[in-house]
């Protein structure tokens, strides 16, 4: 492998995070968009891709030498927090794609709901409730709460606790908002972040009759169809980083 070319960290697929030693939550997204980007990212740039999806992980592992694509497996938001760290502490990245579908909450604990009464205010009720939680909690009880805790936004981790330096590329899922919002709320996620590019869409874009997202950086917003995302994403970095696509 061209150890010259640009060093690229993408993060991809869902984490998993455990109610009890059987039973997990997790979202809806499966990885293919941090795969098709890892894909096409390799073309120009040794590329270390992070992927919750197993799957993926088979696959790119047996066409190791055809694609040059390093692969890791990762689980929760704990594992991949712990493995990006590892990686940027080993090796000078100069460009990460954050993807991963992150969990912004981690179970703390499962209940019993014993009853639930109003308070007149149709926002709020007041519970009472008995630890239910177990190694496998019991399909016996008549209603089950889970408390999820908030867990750290790993995005925002690059430019603080772990002072990269590098390009980053934040990915942003939003749902009702038309576009104008899409865009105000995408632009105030960047600059948050620090990030250079953030790539936004709601899931009406996802699942509508022509899919397609927003490229959206400090300054002009591009919206391209779902299935040129990756290319376009390709060359935005090649043209940042000054080199040949």
């Amino acid at each position: 492998m061209n150890k010259t070319r640009p060093e690229v960290l993408i993060t991809a697929g869902n984490t998993r995070e455990k109610i009890d030693s059987v039973r997990w939550w997790s979202n809806i997204f499966t990885g293919q968009t941090g795969l098709e980007i890892a894909m096409a990212v390799g073309e120009l740039a040794n590329v270390t891709l992070l992927t919750g999806n197993a799957e993926h992980l088979r696959a790119l592992q047996a066409k190791r030498a055809e694609t040059g694509i390093s692969a890791e497996y990762f689980e929760s938001h704990a594992d991949l927090m712990q493995r990006i760290a590892g990686h940027l502490a080993k090796k000078t990245f100069d460009a990460v794609f954050m993807t991963a579908a992150v969990s912004d909450y981690a179970p703390d604990g499962a209940y019993s709901i014993v009853s639930r009464e109003s308070t007149g205010d149709s926002n709020r009720e007041v519970w009472v409730v008995q630890k239910a939680q177990k190694a496998k909690i019991s399909s016996a009880h008549e209603a089950l709460a889970v408390v999820g805790k908030p867990t750290v936004k790993i995005i925002d981790q690059f430019r603080t606790a772990w002072n990269y330096q590098g390009l980053l590329f934040k990915f942003k899922l939003e749902v009702g908002l038309d576009e104008a919002e899409l865009i105000a709320v995408a632009q105030a996620s960047r600059r948050h972040s620090q990030a250079d590019v953030i790539v936004a869409n709601t899931l009406e874009m996802v699942h509508g009759p022509h899919p397609s997202a927003l490229i959206i950086d400090e300054h002009r917003v591009q919206r391209v169809p779902r299935s040129e995302l990756a290319g376009a994403l390709r060359d935005q970095l090649a043209q940042r980083l000054s080199i040949s696509p």
